[in-house]
């Protein structure tokens, strides 16, 4: 009996190292590749060094066309937000892009009222994206701060890449044999890193409504003193929010606010989101504004 739990332990064991192994695997291949905003920062844009940088969620993501601000004010801007992420995950994706050797003069900050006021910042759903960095520190800094419970997924993903790549396996393991195969492959971006909706869609009808802008997220605070250590021109944008305007009474940053710059709801995709058309309108606007900061 002895004998015979010593081959189901040493099996367990060596099953266990070889399921590790091809996780290390997974993320390494990933973690080279163009596929997700984190490893097309690092692998897929050469520069080192730009006049601005568009962070934010999806909205950042979809709202501000960097290849046409840039034919526009004669710049050279990036865009490096990621979908599905809030001010913490901005916060993160900031100091990576710095801890991999990259820098900005300005960081143009595509922000949200309600995460703005959000004074209990958690995980978000796209954090894993970085998973392939767990050893840089800033990364996991970032995991140990964030997650919560005794079972932190991420920050065990150190030491075993396993619990991460399994946990998130259809958006790790899969893109990762994607990333073998093509590995300059990107994941609904172009090559300056952004993507816009169709012109098709529209908003829900909605009375209009007028939101505050309190700034109660801890994570804006990292930001605005990162900024400020690295010298970085630190610039607010609101996008478009259909039939609502954000007001603020702060007049120590500096603040795009778009909120209700369309009225029309054929330039949205849906309420929070312009589609093709609209990323023009404020790109052009954004471009105005820069041409004269």
């Amino acid at each position: 009996m002895k004998r015979f739990l010593f081959k189901i332990g040493l099996y367990a064991v060596v099953l266990f190292l070889i399921l590790n192994s091809i996780a290390f695997l997974s993320l390494f291949f990933l973690g080279k590749s163009y596929f997700y905003k984190p490893q097309f920062v690092k692998n897929g844009v050469k520069e080192t060094s730009f006049d601005y940088i568009v962070l934010g969620s999806s909205t950042g993501l979809t709202t501000l066309d960097t290849k046409l601000i840039d034919s526009l004010t004669n710049k050279n801007g990036l865009n490096i937000s990621m979908d599905d992420s809030s001010l913490s995950s901005h916060y993160l994706m900031l100091e990576y892009f710095y801890a991999i050797g990259k820098k900005t003069d300005c960081l143009i900050l595509a922000v949200t009222p309600w995460d703005l006021v959000n004074e209990n910042p958690e995980l978000n759903n796209n954090d894993y994206r970085f998973l392939p960095y767990v050893q840089e520190e800033c990364v996991a800094n970032y995991y140990r701060n964030i997650e919560t419970g005794i079972f932190k997924k991420l920050s065990l993903s150190k030491y075993f890449p396993l619990i991460g790549v399994s946990y998130y396996n259809t958006e790790l393991f899969y893109p990762s044999l994607v990333s073998i195969a093509s590995p300059k492959k990107r994941n609904q971006f172009d090559d300056k890193g952004n993507y816009c909706y169709p012109n098709l869609g529209k908003p829900n009808e909605k009375k209009h409504e007028t939101l505050n802008m309190e700034f109660k997220n801890p994570y804006f605070q990292k930001i605005k003193k990162f900024c400020e250590a690295k010298n970085i021109k630190l610039v607010l944008y609101q996008s478009p929010i259909y039939a609502t305007s954000v007001m603020t009474k702060n007049t120590e940053e500096t603040i795009i606010n778009h909120s209700d710059l369309i009225q029309s709801p054929d330039m949205f995709y849906d309420n929070i989101h312009v589609n093709k058309n609209g990323r023009e309108f404020c790109s052009k606007k954004v471009a105005a504004v820069l041409i004269n900061l």
